[in-house]
């Protein structure tokens, strides 16, 4: 066991590395914790929930790791979050403010701030944040045997502690059949420690994309990605089954060689164009015979009102309608109290904040979209994709934690770009001796 380990620190080490130098004991605590936020924030705290708890709870020691470094920060290093750091205060502000909401703004500007500047061990945290979704994986592929062999509903959501807010999630996590609806389906939904499939997702395609993308294509990545692909599969998430599906066609489409070389024209080669016809026949083999995968994807697909995307995205369609003139600009209110159905990030954002909210709060995924590569890009997208779906994306814990992959990507940038740079120059200094020795 302690060799395993071991090698997988080794594998994360190579692909990652922001916030690395904050290695003490505490550092690896508070990553820890804030790797485990977009679950705790369901649960009992001593402050509003248990993430907001956490947050509370590590802000000392974040700022103390960051001040030195924050001081002499460049504007490359923090604008990436500067849209998310205006978002906040904007939306603090915008529909009055009380003193909980500006200690709220103040506690987030300066985590996002912290985060840009190096004050948290990013790498450690994603390296945690692998380990929990390969755990909740495992749990699936457990929960899913047990029930199909069994007809036992293994259950890992200790309702007791949820808050009240959560409690529509309470009969799905002990029967794995009840929707958020309350109407008892056929399809078995399993999803671990997670209150539902979708959240399940939410946290693991960017550990997906990690594994699959970067640089340096060794066992150990390929055997995480399977085990979270399953684990995905599994869960019955619509969203979760189809970015697995993609997921994997882009990889046997544009990688090449061992060092995952990605680029387009690697399709025109006859490996890979033979290894995506394959994957393409295979999946809709399984599509057709599988009749979990085959319902997953028909309920994501599905048009009408009980449809994954179209029942959350219809009522708050016709909401987003009736803004107008000053209020299709700034939005209406802070929150979403009385509305009594979710509504995806996207819409909720533009309901509660405006045109201006949505520009802001999506400010950081497009620079992650236009400026980064390879994984960094392809997570980017999908959390702009998924946002007009899902509910969760612009809450604060998962916003965190898609932004701290972000960053991850644009400090690797950084450094390659330097590298180039030091490169270059010592080429142009060695011709420069060259010329001068003839």
């Amino acid at each position: 066991m302690a060799i395993h380990i071991k090698i997988g620190q080794g594998e994360y080490r190579k692909i990652l590395s922001f916030g690395a130098g904050n290695n003490l004991v505490l550092d690896r605590i508070c990553a820890f914790l804030l790797a485990l936020t977009p679950i705790l924030q369901h649960y009992k705290g001593l402050v509003e929930n248990a993430g907001i708890t956490v947050l509370i709870a590590v802000l000392p020691w974040i700022l103390f790791r960051s001040y030195r470094k924050i001081r002499s920060v460049r504007f490359s290093e923090i604008g990436i979050v500067l849209g998310l750091v205006l978002f906040t205060i904007y939306k603090t502000f915008i529909h009055g403010a009380s003193v909980m909401n500006i200690a709220y703004c103040v506690v987030i500007s300066l985590y996002f701030l912290a985060a840009a500047s190096g004050g948290i061990n990013i790498r450690y945290l994603i390296m945690t944040a692998g380990r929990i979704a390969i755990l909740a994986s495992v749990l699936v592929i457990l929960q899913t045997m047990l029930y199909y062999l069994f007809h036992f509903h293994l259950q890992l959501v200790p309702t007791s502690l949820l808050l009240p807010e959560s409690n529509q999630w309470v009969a799905g996590a002990q029967t794995g059949l009840i929707g958020i609806n309350g109407v008892r389906g056929t399809l078995y939904r399993p999803s671990a420690f997670f209150l539902e499939p979708s959240h399940l997702f939410l946290f693991s395609f960017p550990l997906l994309f990690t594994m699959l993308f970067s640089q340096g294509r060794t066992r150990w990545k390929r055997n995480r990605a399977i085990i979270l692909s399953i684990g995905m599969l599994m869960s019955t998430s619509g969203m979760g089954v189809l970015t697995v599906i993609c997921a994997w066609l882009v990889f046997f489409a544009l990688s090449s060689g061992k060092f995952n070389q990605f680029s387009v024209r690697n399709l025109l080669k006859a490996k890979n164009f033979i290894m995506v016809i394959a994957f393409i026949a295979i999946g809709l083999i399984v599509c057709v015979s599988v009749p979990v995968i085959r319902s997953s994807i028909m309920r994501f697909l599905d048009s009408s009102t009980s449809g994954a995307i179209a029942g959350r995205s219809r009522l708050a369609t016709a909401l987003i309608r009736t803004l107008g003139g000053k209020s299709l600009l700034t939005g209406v209110t802070n929150t979403l109290e009385g509305i009594e159905f979710n509504m995806p990030g996207f819409s909720a954002t533009l309901y509660k904040f405006g045109i201006i909210g949505v520009v802001l709060s999506y400010t950081t995924y497009f620079c992650g979209l236009i400026k980064l590569r390879k994984q960094y890009f392809w997570i980017s997208l999908l959390v702009i994709l998924a946002s007009f779906s899902s509910a969760q994306t612009h809450g604060t814990f998962y916003m965190f934690f898609y932004v701290f992959f972000i960053l991850e990507g644009n400090y690797e940038q950084r450094i390659c770009g330097r590298k180039a740079v030091m490169k270059k120059g010592k080429r142009l200094k060695l011709t420069a001796t060259r010329a001068r020795a003839i």
